[in-house]
């Protein structure tokens, strides 16, 4: 099992590619990998939102650390820095949590949608750090992902309109916006998104307990659950972690605005929720507007 576990660093370090070829691999790898996450949670109901990410990031850890040990990285692996730690737990944890929260409320292609604004607000939150202007043309494909966004929630809502449950939606957006922006940032070498799955499963837990009734899990769900932990909570952030310290967040930030659309491919593909024609018109438009608001380069980008 261990051996099994070894093609996961190998993917991340990929030698022969060049660096704007490789952070593209990475970034495409976590795309197709966050597009599960709409069909995944919604197999995973009813289990409430707490005890999905306790249970979750522990299988997450579980099989980075196993992952880690089969490199001879298991020193490098438990000294990450506590402030990397919470960072990252605190910021995934919010980040999904709300997006689950926001998920019955307005059903999971509309969530997914809203959610996936997050590279919109990149672009104005690094404009921020790095005191650069905004252009004309960020400013139009920023309108126009905002008009997308309008359209999925407008009244195609599979489950009515529910101002809360956009602004939990916008809220997870905004959360992961904030992290990536600050994990751009990052010196680390090695995987800190494994490590940090241990926290976030005890932070979870803590919750659960503290907020939430623990129910029966049927195998289905739990085995949803675990695929959660492995691929859109954990492995996804890990490549995306890996690419977005490359020096390429302006290119790999392009594809991050393909998970939404595949999310939405999938959710139809499984029958897992209906996807109105105008939750799919609002997926276009907000990639064609992120597509156009990423063009013009950003200092530090």
């Amino acid at each position: 099992m261990i051996l099994a576990l070894s093609p996961w660093r190998d993917f991340l370090s990929v030698p022969p590619l060049g660096p704007k070829a490789r952070a593209t691999s990475l970034a495409l790898g976590a795309v197709l990998l966050w597009a599960t996450w709409p069909t995944l949670a919604t197999w995973a109901q009813p289990a409430p939102p707490f005890l999905i990410f306790a249970l979750g990031s522990a299988v997450g850890f579980a099989v980075s650390l196993a992952s880690a040990s089969a490199r001879g990285e298991t020193r490098a692996f438990l000294q990450t820095p506590p402030r990397t730690l919470l960072l990252v737990a605190a910021g995934l944890l919010v980040n999904n949590l709300l997006y689950l929260m926001a998920m019955p409320r307005i059903g999971p292609a509309e969530a997914n949608v809203v959610s996936y604004l997050w590279p919109i607000l990149l672009v104005l939150i690094v404009s921020r750090m790095d005191r650069s202007r905004v252009t004309r043309g960020q400013w139009l494909g920023i309108g126009t992902a905002f008009a997308g966004a309008s359209l999925a929630i407008g009244p195609s809502f599979a489950r009515g309109f529910d101002p809360v449950g956009v602004l939990l939606a916008f809220g997870s957006g905004l959360t992961f916006a904030v992290y990536a922006a600050i994990r751009s940032r990052g010196q680390e070498q090695h995987d800190v998104i494994g490590p940090s799955m241990g926290l976030m499963a005890l932070l979870a837990l803590g919750m659960h307990l503290a907020f939430e009734t623990t129910p029966h899990l049927a195998w289905p769900q739990l085995l949803a659950i675990s695929a959660i932990g492995v691929m859109p909570l954990t492995l996804s952030n890990a490549l995306w972690d890996t690419a977005s310290r490359t020096g390429q967040l302006a290119t790999i930030s392009g594809l991050a605005y393909l998970t939404p659309l595949v999310g939405l491919l999938l959710l139809a593909l499984f029958g897992a929720a209906a996807v109105s024609w105008g939750t799919a018109a609002g997926a276009v438009l907000i990639v064609a507007g992120a597509l156009a608001a990423s063009q013009t380069r950003l200092p530090g980008l």
